[in-house]
């Protein structure tokens, strides 16, 4: 059990650590309010990846294939991307610099945001459709409940650890960081923001033409 759950946490780590929308989105609220916020936008993402997750190793992922389901969560995933791009291109362009106490950035939008990314991810939900699977058919996961959690259970301890390096990554950053560079790493995030959600829209147009 002690290898599966390992086996957990190296996959959650390799499934968080690549740059992506959540990573902006923590990069973008840390430089505002520090470690609180950066940690928080992590946590809420933790959301996501279990639900997708337990999707697949219970054999729920495929349901994502079904035409509606996949284009509403595309919809909602493109969406959220523009909007969260937007604005970070906002922010960054105000001509005071981009800076905010934790007390002051909404605490609860934080949590919320990084669990809409995750949710409305497709990228996440085809990396589950496919590693999931995998996993199932392997025999590595699926064959009993107890070797299932084990799995479970070292994924959200990873995803947890990364959640925190992350935060502290971004902490101390900000304290290295001149507020042209708040405005210029903000912008940063904003357009890659945009191009997650220009690159997802492209790809859904080109499989629905």
């Amino acid at each position: 059990m002690l290898s599966t759950a390992l086996a957990g946490a190296i996959i959650a780590i390799s499934f968080s650590a690549p740059p992506g929308p959540v990573a902006m989105e923590t990069i973008r609220r840390g430089l505002r309010g520090g470690f609180g916020p950066a940690l928080r936008v992590q946590l809420g993402s933790i959301i996501g990846d279990l639900t997708w997750c337990i999707a697949a190793l219970i054999g729920l992922a495929p349901l994502v294939q079904v035409d509606f389901i996949r284009t509403t969560l595309g919809v909602a995933g493109i969406g959220l991307l523009m909007y969260l791009g937007a604005m970070g291109i906002r922010e960054a362009l105000k001509q005071t610099a981009v800076q905010a106490t934790a007390e002051a950035e909404d605490k609860k939008g934080a949590f919320r945001t990084g669990a809409a990314i995750s949710m409305a991810n497709p990228i996440a939900v085809g990396y589950w459709l496919s590693v999931g699977g995998a996993l199932v058919a392997s025999g590595a996961v699926g064959t009993d409940a107890g070797q299932t959690a084990s799995f479970v259970a070292g994924f959200l301890l990873g995803t947890l650890l990364w959640a925190f390096i992350m935060a502290i990554v971004v902490r101390w950053g900000k304290q290295l960081l001149k507020p042209a560079a708040f405005r210029a790493i903000t912008f940063v995030c904003g357009a890659a923001m945009l191009v997650f959600g220009f690159t997802l829209a492209s790809q859904m147009l080109g499989a629905l033409l």
